[in-house]
């Protein structure tokens, strides 16, 4: 065989590979296109009864031509028409639709069906509450995989029922789930719920920093009281990163008693620290600590020292005759380049917030 058949043959299989390459991306843009035209065809049909079904023009079953039991077109129509409509017009669409076993078909396509129909089942689902919704959307968001996990447990926690603090967290250590920005919010969800069960997980030796934090953020997030003491306390743990999440909390939780340990947050070794203590204290209102927060103005950090001229400015837009009393009270400022550089910075916004008055 000589070198020019051969290159004749490489030559053809390479042209036939791209003829055919090309007809199997034309052949699936035709189907898809297709497909597409038949959704929307199968939408045109199920919208306009469902609506009418809402505004009650029709009465009985909604007669959507057998078209019920495409679990994938009814999770995009419910998850669409459900979220615009409330009260009475929504309760009878969903009992309209669970009388022909749309909610089955749902939690059939939930357990079974590519990544992407599985996430929008576990979507769809939030609006048919009941035993055996719950049952499916705890199963997939123990079971299944990432997205479809946190689409179901998104939806199990809307309907008011959030798996156990402690089983979410054990997801997170044992690597199951991610210690994402959506579990996060998740957490903070399921917290609101399970405040006493949040405050005994904070003290568990096996969560990592992320994770720890992230309940500490939950805990604040929940507005709770009960928040206050596990986020005390984890304001004066060792490890500096654990001190400014705890602060960050105490900020948002906004209680007076966070004072007890802002003080010493406020002089902390960790910028970070002392940065979370300063929002704390502009959060959270506390004019007590007006004269640290001034000493922080010539810190060498200077996020900490914008912070700083922040905080004082927030404090004195809500309390100008308290904060002239309470100065004139203070000693001499520190004399020095720096000292008289930070007050440069900061005498514009102080001017700013009193009217010129401070």
């Amino acid at each position: 065989m000589s070198p020019l058949f051969l290159i004749w043959l490489v030559a053809l299989a390479l042209m036939s590979f791209a003829l055919a390459t090309m007809a199997a991306l034309v052949g699936g843009r035709v189907l898809h296109k297709r497909q597409l035209t038949r959704r929307a065809a199968r939408r045109a049909v199920v919208l306009p009864e469902l609506v009418h079904h809402i505004g009650g023009l029709t009465e009985g079953k909604p007669d959507l031509k057998g078209l019920e039991g495409d679990a994938l077109l009814m999770a995009e129509v419910v998850r669409d028409l459900a979220s615009l409509v409330r009260g009475r017009e929504r309760t009878r669409l969903m009992e309209a639709l669970q009388s022909m076993g749309v909610d089955s078909a749902l939690r059939t396509l939930l357990r079974r069906g590519p990544t992407n129909q599985r996430v929008l089942a576990a979507e769809a689902l939030v609006f048919f509450p009941g035993d055996e919704t719950y049952a499916a959307l705890l199963q997939a968001s123990r079971r299944d995989k990432h997205r479809v996990r946190l689409s179901a447990l998104r939806s199990a926690i809307e309907l008011g029922q959030a798996p156990p603090i402690g089983e979410m967290l054990d997801s997170v250590i044992g690597g199951s789930e991610l210690a994402s920005l959506l579990f996060s919010d998740l957490l903070q969800r399921a917290v609101r719920t399970q405040v006493d069960n949040a405050v005994a997980a904070v003290a568990r030796p096996d969560l990592p920093h992320t994770v720890r934090i992230m309940l500490l953020q939950a805990l604040g997030a929940s507005g709770d009281p009960r928040a206050l003491k596990p986020l005390r306390d984890a304001a004066r743990s060792p490890d500096a990163e654990i001190r400014a999440g705890a602060l960050g909390a105490l900020g948002v939780l906004g209680h007076p008693g966070a004072a007890q340990v802002v003080g010493e947050a406020l002089a902390d070794s960790d910028w970070r620290v002392r940065l979370k203590a300063i929002e704390c204290v502009r959060r959270v209102g506390l004019i007590e600590f007006f004269a640290q927060v001034m000493t922080c103005a010539d810190d060498e950090v200077w996020w900490v020292r914008y912070r700083a001229g922040q905080t004082l400015m927030s404090l004195a837009e809500n309390d100008v005759a308290n904060l002239k009393a309470f100065v004139s009270k203070l000693p001499k400022p520190a004399s020095g380049p720096d000292a008289v550089r930070a007050r440069r910075e900061l005498a514009p916004q102080l001017s700013a917030a009193s009217g010129g008055g401070l």
